[in-house]
């Protein structure tokens, strides 16, 4: 009897790893970057340190693939998109060396999967994209957001000051954290960046306050601009459209992230995973400090001390105007990578509850009012 029972448990879960249409990744990446070029996703950076993989999608029961590690020093939160078959990586924030104190990138390396080789580009960006999004709009690559490259690496290296001193490091964080959003400026710029040229735009600001983090989603000539963090450990609900043409943008208002399915106050999320579908925008989980935008409204600017961060797994959908909560991720997490595919958007990798690295891979699709979940 335990030898059918086991049988049949062999069969079931033999029959699931047959079924499953996007593999794990070799390890757990949170907080790193990745594209699609051709059929094919290459991913790493963030916990996966210098490493990066690939995997093609015409094959996918092969897995992933290690391909030329990142050139350059490790690094979490870079922003990248693909143009003409390469992978763009922007920016960052790590250590230049084993010894040196975290600052903010600004450095720009290409991929080309034809010779499996790494370059650094001779230009920096303008502006600081630590913590930044990137989106490939033809020819050109669109940034927008990321934290101040000076006021961060200052807090670095107060940090790294203190050392272990705890009332020191405890002085630095809430001396750093007392400030108001626009105190830490944040970007609001929309930068455009052409490789073939190897030249830098400036599109125009954003009307609201800037953030990091934030959701984007590029429909054509249309940027969506969902939630994000306005200061450390606060985000906001807010959502922006822009018309990206030439060589400006212009702005118009959409409606903000509304509540969760829980009912809750809606505080925003960062590290949210976006594209889209079947002409919405879609924005899925993400992570936030309950009770944080109640603090700040009360007149708290540290607002986020003593709260616990936590990981979302609502999925909003906008379309004609108007979000609605079109389902529910499998588990509650963030600070992953978003592929679009078609009306597909794959997400890969993240962080979870507790901050760990996920090593999972699924895909959401549109359908109706609901989402279609493959993994």
């Amino acid at each position: 009897m335990k030898t059918v029972t086991l049988l049949a448990a062999l069969l079931i879960t033999t029959a699931a790893a047959q079924t499953q249409t996007y593999p794990d990744l070799p390890t757990g990446i949170k907080n790193g970057v990745g594209g699609l070029i051709g059929n094919t996703i290459y991913a790493g950076l963030g916990t996966a340190g210098q490493k990066f993989y690939a995997l093609n999608l015409s094959d996918a029961a092969k897995g992933w693939t290690e391909v030329a590690a990142f050139p350059s020093a490790a690094r979490d939160q870079a922003s990248a998109a693909v143009v003409n078959g390469k992978l763009y990586v922007f920016g960052g924030l790590g250590k230049p060396t084993p010894e040196a104190t975290t600052s903010v990138f600004n450095q720009v390396h290409a991929y080309d999967p034809a010779s499996n080789t790494w370059q650094e580009l001779k230009t920096r960006a303008p502006m600081e994209i630590g913590g930044g999004t990137a989106v490939a709009q033809g020819d050109r690559i669109l940034l927008f957001g990321g934290v101040n490259r000076n006021i961060f690496n200052g807090y670095f290296s107060d940090i790294a000051a203190a050392g272990t001193d705890k009332a020191a490091s405890d002085a630095v964080a809430l001396a750093y954290f007392s400030g108001r959003p626009q105190d830490y400026f944040f970007g609001k710029e929309v930068q455009s960046y052409t490789p073939a040229t190897n030249t830098w735009q400036s599109l125009g600001t954003a009307p609201f306050t800037g953030r990091a983090g934030a959701a984007i989603s590029l429909q054509g000539d249309v940027l969506t601009v969902v939630s994000g963090e306005i200061k450390p450990g606060l985000r906001t609900a807010q959502a922006g459209r822009a018309t990206v043409k030439d060589g400006g943008v212009t702005w118009s208002e959409v409606p903000n992230l509304p509540s969760g399915a829980n009912g809750a106050v809606q505080e925003g999320v960062a590290g949210a995973y976006t594209g889209s579908s079947m002409g919405a925008v879609l924005v899925a989980g993400g992570a936030n400090f309950p009770g944080s935008t109640a603090k700040f409204n009360s007149g708290v600017q540290y607002a986020h001390q003593g709260l616990t961060k936590t990981w979302q797994s609502d999925i909003y959908a906008l379309r004609d105007g108007k979000w609605s909560v079109v389902g529910q991720l499998p588990q509650a997490q963030a600070s992953g990578i978003s592929i679009q595919r078609g009306d597909e958007v794959i997400l890969v990798g993240g962080e979870v509850q507790g901050g760990d690295a996920s090593p999972k891979v699924m895909s959401i699709t549109l359908k109706g009012d609901t989402v279609e979940i493959k993994d």
